[in-house]
Formats: structure tokens, sequence, C-alpha cells
């Protein structure tokens, strides 16, 4: 008896469940933690059928199913177009479809639908790990739908070995059109997201607190490649945010955020670097002070604060030069604003400071006193005790310890309320060299705030008031000025070598993937063009194409002479060599003479043949037709012991 067309086949291996599972495991980073788990439960549904041999949800329930996946992410994020819908809605249905998958088509069908999901993983990482973890996905998914080929083995060790082998044979070709495919101005992962993706590092504003919790992170903010030797990290003063408007509590950006106006002029050579900044959603770019050119698509704001025309929303990588030493100008809006102080704050610091103004008002003995001040009696910790209404009275004279924002912050206080213009910036200091690839980096964790004051015969001066308290920290960076209880656990591992060169080796090999993989554009493409011939550059996009359309053409023609001749087809192949047999016997099989027809006139011709003749062609029916791999497995054993002779007086088969 013929089994019906899509029958399910009698215990498919379970490898095939194992893709998908890893396709949609990244995304639980990603999506909401109800979403994972309805997908983890759909996941276990199906491999308990499959281990139980229990039939399949019916139609009606998938379908309700696929429809209740659409409204849930509708519900959840208003739309199913773009990074943040679409791909909920894809992991989702993939996980319903395995509730489907009860034939080899359909299995197929689910595991390339996760070779998509697992592709779209790189809409949100696209770092070296993942990408390794998704070729190995690749690899699993590949082996699987090789095992899942008629005739195939249950053994999945040979059908790993051939997608291996697959996967590497197309190694050439993607490097090829990787390193000279046209170029794209942005990643083709820079979706519309529909909502903007969480914030990180330093912000306009600036409450005590805010950059002693920031340290705590040890993620990478940027990195620098120096041209020559990299400068001491002690000098190493990153230039952020400058904040100006003072309210009691809170620091914010100055008022003015055009383009800079004053005079600046840079003294000494220029450093020339590389900044490669990590993805932060804010437009500051770090500069080590006055830079000496500004780069394309970005500004130089008021306060000598560069910015980018967009926040920095993926890893940008940006040439640099800028001098260390300057002298920097003011306008009469940026001294009036450095000089205003919140009324009714902070009697007592007003009272100290106006003392000192009346015993001497020299601006530079003023400065002076101010970081005496903090030498005497003041602490650095990362655990401040809480400040009141009058947050610079209470640290000044009650509790005395506090974090860079806190120094920063009273000694701009008492330089304004001495007379001093005065105004805080914050940033990064120092960073750490890794001696794997030689590159700067600078951590969330060497984030810091100082000070900048007005000098009439200077202009505006850099001022750190946390050296006078720890100089250690700038000396020798920020384990060395605190506590050790109070040290971060992230710094604190760090201290033992072997941790530390494992870190920096697997951050070398990431920035290499980010400066020479993901950070490979249109520039570096011209650049490579150019020193292989300066006519391939000037035509960049023909080369390109042409090479791109002459790996397709070797693609086909490989598969054209790889398959030429042979029929795809294993039931077809196996029942072709059943007929030509009895070809050579001078029964021939017209081409549109059916199996059971065929079998008929062969009993009538050779009775002695009607037995095998009929098995094999009611085999051929259902493995061609119902696609039944019990069948066809039948089929090759029954050919392979099909060996017919001719018999002495025949002649060809009566009336073909």
């Amino acid at each position: 008896m013929l089994l019906k067309a899509g029958a399910k086949p009698p215990r498919p291996p379970l490898f095939w469940l194992l893709p998908p599972l890893l396709a949609g495991l990244p995304h639980a980073a990603h999506l909401p933690l109800w979403l994972s788990g309805v997908c983890v439960l759909l996941w276990l549904w199906r491999l308990i059928l499959a281990l139980t041999g229990r039939p399949l949800p019916g139609p009606w329930v998938r379908i309700g199913l696929a429809l209740v996946a659409v409204a849930v992410v509708v519900a959840q994020f208003g739309l199913f177009i773009g990074r943040n819908g679409g791909v909920p809605l894809l992991v989702l249905l993939l996980y319903v479809k395995l509730l489907e998958a009860d034939t080899w088509r359909h299995q197929r069908f689910a595991l390339l639908l996760s070779f998509f999901v697992a592709s779209s993983v790189f809409l949100h990482d696209q770092s070296l790990l993942m990408s390794v973890y998704l070729f190995a996905v690749a690899w699993l998914t590949t082996a699987a739908l090789a095992q899942l080929q008629p005739l195939a083995g249950a053994d999945i060790r040979p059908h790993l070995l051939t997608a291996g082998r697959l996967l590497l044979a197309g190694v050439p070709l993607a490097l090829a059109l990787f390193l000279f495919f046209p170029r794209l101005p942005a990643p083709l992962w820079l979706l519309p997201s529909g909502e903007q993706a969480g914030r990180t590092g330093l912000s306009d504003t600036l409450q005590p607190g805010d950059i002693s919790r920031l340290i705590l992170s040890d993620a990478i903010a940027f990195r620098a490649h120096f041209e020559g030797a990299a400068p001491e990290p002690a000098t190493l003063y990153w230039r952020g945010p400058v904040l100006a408007r003072f309210d009691g509590r809170t620091w914010r950006a100055m008022a003015d955020q055009t383009e800079m106006q004053v005079r600046a002029s840079g003294q000494g050579t220029a450093l020339r670097y590389v900044l490669t900044l990590e993805p932060q959603e804010r437009p500051w770019l770090f500069t080590l002070g006055l830079p000496a050119t500004i780069p394309p698509e970005t500004r130089l704001l008021a306060g000598m604060q560069l910015v980018s025309r967009s926040p920095v929303t993926q890893r940008r990588r940006i040439e640099l030069a800028s001098h260390p030493q300057y002298r920097l100008g003011a306008s009469t809006q940026e001294l009036a604003e450095a000089l205003v102080l919140p009324p009714g704050y902070n009697p007592a610091t007003r009272a100290l400071a106006q003392s000192w103004r009346q015993t001497d008002g020299h601006p530079h003995r003023l400065l002076q006193r101010g970081l005496d001040l903090f030498r005497r009696g003041f602490g650095y910790t990362l655990n401040p005790p809480p400040l009141g209404v009058h947050s610079v009275d209470d640290f000044l004279f009650s509790t005395r310890r506090g974090f860079c924002e806190h120094y920063a912050s009273a000694f701009v206080f008492l330089m304004r309320a001495a007379g001093v213009p005065a105004r805080v910036v914050t940033g990064y200091l120092g960073g750490e060299i890794n001696p794997v690839d030689g590159h700067l980096v600078v951590r969330q964790s060497d984030a810091h705030a100082w000070a900048e004051v007005w000098l009439p015969d200077a202009g505006w001066a850099q001022v750190d008031p946390t050296a006078s308290v720890a100089p250690a920290r700038v000396e020798r960076g920020l384990a060395a000025a605190l506590p050790g209880a109070e040290i971060p656990p992230v710094i604190a591992r760090l201290h033992r070598p072997w941790l530390r060169e494992l870190r920096q080796t697997w951050e070398a090999l990431n920035n290499g993937w980010n400066q020479w993989v993901l950070g490979y554009n249109l520039e570096r493409q011209l650049r490579l063009l150019t020193g292989l011939s300066p006519r391939l550059a000037a035509h960049a996009w023909h080369f390109s194409i042409a090479v791109a359309l002459a790996g397709l053409a070797v693609m086909a023609g490989l598969a054209w002479v790889g398959g030429r001749g042979r029929i795809r087809d294993p039931a077809v192949r196996l029942y072709d060599r059943f007929t030509a047999r009895l070809s050579r016997l001078g029964i021939e099989r017209k081409a549109s003479e059916g199996p059971q027809s065929f079998a008929g006139r062969l009993a009538q011709a050779r009775p002695d043949l009607a037995k095998a003749g009929s098995e094999i062609c009611a085999l051929y029916a259902r493995a061609r037709y119902a696609q039944d791999p019990a069948a066809l497995h039948a089929l090759a054993r029954a050919v392979r012991r099909f060996r017919p002779q001719r018999r002495v007086g025949t002649g060809m088969l009566g009336p073909w």
C-alpha cells in the first residue's frame, strides 16, 4: 500500500533540532524574557513529540500559534518591520515552524530558516566571538541538512565533514567578494530600530556619584593608536563635555552650543593618533587638548569640545591631530557664565572664598589656595558619605571624602565664589597600552572630571584638584589611589598577570577584527585597489562588479560540471539502473510508461522476473511519489540484488 505524499518518515534523526536552538540562543540577550521563554517551550514541545513519537499538533493549532505570534509581536513592539519587530517575529515563527516539521521537506525548510535567524544576530552584535559562534551554527546547520537528504546515513560525523568542506570551499569566493565587492557607506545592519539603544559612558550632566558609578565598568570607551611612541598616561587628559551651568546640585553643559569662535593656538608639536570609538549613542569625541584640524563630519563647539554631527551609534574610526599644550581664549559670554553661582547655596564656601579674595585676589594665588585646601585632611574614595542641599559646604567642611567629581565641583565653586571664572571638564584620564597590538585602551573606569580656570595672562588653564588629594590617581591609575577594599572587582582581578595577558590578547584580536573586518570601508577598499594598481582605483566599481560576476560564473560552472549527467533524485537514479539492466536484455521501457504498467508487461514477457520487477516498481513508486525513506532504502537493496540473465532464444519483448 502506497503512503500518502508528505508522510512522516520513521523516527528521523533528532540532530536537526539542535541548529534552530543554537540559532535562536543569542537573541535571548535582546528579546523580552517572556518571549525567550515561549521560544524555549515551543522547542521543548517539539523535542518531546519527537522522542515519544506522538503526532504533531493539527493545522488549526499551528495556524493559531502563527497568528498569536504576529499579534504578540505587534502588541509588544508596535510593528514587525526592521530590527526591533522583525527579528522577534522571525525567531518566534521559526519555533512555531518546528511544530509543523513532520516530513524531511518541512525539516529542511526549518533549517534554512535557521540560517536567516542566525544571520539576524549581526543586527545586534558583530563581535569576533559572535562571528565564530555563528560560523559554528552555520556548520552544524549545513551538516543537519546533509543528514536529511535521501539515502543519507544516520551517523552525523560524515555529514559534519561534508559541511566543513562545503564551507571551506566557499572561503576564497567570500574573501574575494569581501575585498573587492563595492562597499556601502554604512553597514547593512544599520536599520531603523524604532528606539534608541541604551546610552553608555559620559553624559552632558554631572552630579556627585555619577563618575564613581561609571568607573565600576571595565567596558572599553575607545582605543587610540599614536604615530610614534605613546605619551605617558599621566599626561593624557581626554577632553569631553564641558559643563558650566550649576543649579546647586547638577552641572550642565554650556549654554553656547555653537561652533567655537574664540582664538585658540597650539603650542609645540601636535600629537597624531587614530581614535576608534565604541558605540555610545552620544556625539562626544575625545581629544588631547586643541584639535589641530577638524575631521570631516565633526564640529568644534564653544568650550573646545569636539563632537560628531550625529551620535556615535556604531564603531567609528577617526584620524586626529591635537596639541596637548595650547592657549585658549574666551568670549564675554563664556566668562560671564563661568562666574554664575546659584543663589542661596553653600554660604560657608562663599564666605571662605571671599575671605581669600580679600586677603589676596590674584587669580594664580587663589588657584593655589584652593589646591592647598585639598591637601589637608581630605580623602579619595568611591563611597563618600551622602551630601545635603548645600553639597559643597557638606563636602568641604563635614564629610571631606569624595571622588573626582566632588573635588572638581567644589574647586570650581570656590573659584567662582572668589571671582575667578571656572568650569568643569569631563572626559577620561590615562589609559593602558596593550603590548600585543600597541593600542592605548581607555575604559569607562578611566572616566574623570577636572577643572578649567580663566587666567588673564594664560587663558583657560587646566587644573586637576584630584591630583592634590590622590596624586597616585594621575600618576599610576585608579587602583593605586583607592583603598584596597574599594578597588572594583573588575580591576582587582586583573592584578594577576596571566589574567591581564589573556585579556590583552583577546582585546587585541577583537581590535584587529574591528579595524580590518568591520572597519573595512570604502576608503580602505580604494586604498587597497590603489596599492594594486591606480587604474583599479579609478574604476573600482567596474572592477568589483567584474570580480563578483566572475566568482558567480566560476560557481555556476563548477556546479554544472559537477552535476552534469547526474539525476538528483536518488529514486529515479535507482529506477533507471533497474530499467537499464532490462534494456540490455532487449526489454525497453517507454518514456511515457508508468512503473505499474511496466511491471505488468515485464511479468507477461518474463514471468521469472515478475516478482522482483513488481517489487522494485512498487518500491520506486513509494520512494518517488510518497517520499518514503524506508521505501528508498528497500529500493536500493532490491536493485542491488536484481541481476537478470538473458534467456536463450528470447528476443524483444512483444509488441512494445
